[in-house]
């Protein structure tokens, strides 16, 4: 019987299982030769070998973009498993983490589905599976990767209390939210006012009363799920005297990271228009890689889908209006809030808006079905056409790209290199060049084939050693500097190349 219901499932659903099978192999496709493992995706791994191992179990998380303000430790423990399938290996580690994005794909399509169309949903679903910056993102193996996933589950969960009235699902907010907060606080931050304004919306009023859209007891279990979660990090504070909690007040209030002396300010006009026009780079480029005459008529799409999606708004069916609500809250009162922010100098980065991105997505489906009545099906269809002519080649061209190039540098080339100073090791020492910062994805590959007995280095200064010099063009004088240090006691005996990085077997003078 269970066979037959799942042998039903997939006749009924083929089409989304299509798709999100086609979206979830262009997100793990060669991640073993290109993905990106470098400084904090080493330092990363190298944590998680000491969870393993049980030798540490941080109570903190990666740092963030502000100065001295840390994350919550849920990414460390989160691609945890990833490695232990893996036996260590990063990229079966970013495949987990891929998968677990990948999610979003029938998220999306079950959220339109069930409130708008099947052709909006199936829509939503092709968009955000084939965009190549979504695929970028989920292929990125850093802490705002799961953010979408989270992201569409909390809608979920709140399009369950604010039209269905389940209070039930109190809890599960509060989860998501603190979860959220721990992988991308720039942008999880701004899920609170938008929760906030769900939970007044959910309020029931009457002549006699007002009857709040929470229990007591799903109240308690809300803030117990959401500061259990902080408990790691209370301690941590406690032992170091809220020193992060020091670094957040000071940003919020203007004392790090910013130019003006202030995080929040009324706007000039020349910051709105600014900040407008990032809106438009940020988004835009989710469906047109490159900012082309597509993203203008994407941009006119999505403006008077909304119009019509307004105007029509009272012939819609009270559950359908209510999500459109909840998901245009979700997009537009953030970069409504954004328009006061002038912390962090100014700057507005693609992935500060990661958690918006769903709902971007799902308003853009929702507009292009509603602007032509008689004919959806094929405008959505030309819409497709000409999202792919604006993503297929870029994402075709990164899926295939080769790990040669003089100046590229991924997992597979540094595997290549490491392996290559292994076979030849014994006895002898290796000095690594990085131009950016400490070695540390080197140093968690070392690691890992010393663990095996595939590698081993002298402790001891030895006439013969290796050196490994990353060839970023953007720091060659550094490079040709420190190379011509090595030169100065040594001669090169072997020198060979894997792509952007150099190894060369060196013995010292007499």
């Amino acid at each position: 019987m269970f066979r037959n219901r799942i042998i039903s499932f997939v006749k009924k659903n083929k089409l989304i299982l299509l798709i999100w099978l086609l979206g979830l192999f262009c997100r793990i496709y060669r991640l073993d030769e290109l993905l990106s493992f470098h400084y904090d995706q080493g330092r990363d791994a190298l944590i998680v070998q000491d969870i393993i191992n049980f030798k540490n179990f941080p109570a903190i998380g990666p740092t963030t973009g502000i100065k001295g303000l840390h994350l919550g430790p849920f990414w460390f423990y989160l691609i945890t498993p990833g490695y232990l399938i893996g036996q260590g290996s990063p990229a079966v580690a970013a495949a987990f983490i891929a998968f677990f994005e990948s999610l979003s794909i029938p998220l999306l399509y079950f959220l339109l589905k069930k409130y708008h169309r099947k052709t909006s949903a199936y829509l939503v679903a092709i968009l955000w599976a084939f965009s190549r910056y979504i695929i970028h993102s989920a292929r990125w193996f850093s802490n705002p990767t799961p953010i979408p996933t989270l992201v569409l589950l909390l809608i979920f969960f709140l399009a369950e209390i604010y039209i269905h009235r389940k209070q039930k699902y109190w809890p599960w907010v509060a989860l998501l939210l603190g979860l959220s907060l721990q992988l991308e606080a720039a942008s999880a931050v701004f899920f609170i006012p938008v929760i906030g304004l769900v939970f007044l919306l959910s309020l029931k009023k009457t002549k006699q009363k007002i009857t709040w859209p929470i229990t007591s007891k799903q109240f308690l279990l809300s803030l117990s799920a959401f500061f259990a979660l902080l408990i790691p990090q209370l301690l941590f504070e406690i032992k170091n005297n809220f020193l992060i909690t020091g670094n957040f007040f000071a940003f919020l209030t203007g004392r790090t990271n910013t130019i003006t002396g202030k995080s929040w300010a009324l706007p000039t006009l020349e910051f709105i228009t600014g900040r407008v026009g990032d809106y438009y780079q940020i988004f835009m480029t989710k469906l047109d890689t490159n900012l082309t005459s597509r993203s203008t008529i994407f941009l006119v799409i999505f403006l008077l889908g909304l119009y019509f999606l307004y105007q029509k708004r009272k012939k819609l069916s009270p559950t359908t209006r209510k999500f459109f609500l909840l998901i245009s809250l979700w997009l537009f009162v953030p970069l409504l809030l954004l328009l006061f922010f002038v912390g962090n100098y100014g700057k507005l980065y693609d992935y500060y808006l990661t958690g918006f991105f769903p709902a971007f997505f799902l308003l853009f489906a929702v507009s292009v079905t509603t602007l032509i009545k008689k004919h959806t099906l094929l405008f959505s269809v030309l819409v497709v056409f000409f999202f792919l002519s604006g993503n297929a080649i870029h994402l075709y061209n990164s899926l295939i790209a080769g790990t040669d190039g003089p100046a590229h540098i991924s997992l597979g080339n540094k595997q290549e290199a490491i392996d290559f100073i292994c076979e030849n090791s014994q006895g002898k020492n290796l000095e690594i060049y990085s131009p950016l910062s400490e070695p540390l994805s080197y140093n968690y590959l070392i690691n890992q084939k010393t663990s095996k007995k595939e590698c081993s280095f002298s402790s001891e200064e030895t006439r013969q050693f290796f050196i490994l010099a990353e060839n970023n063009p953007d720091f060659f004088s550094n490079l040709e500097n420190w190379l011509a240090i090595k030169s100065s006691y040594s001669s090169i005996q072997e020198e060979t190349r894997f792509g952007g990085i150099i190894v060369q077997e060196r013995i010292r003078h007499e």
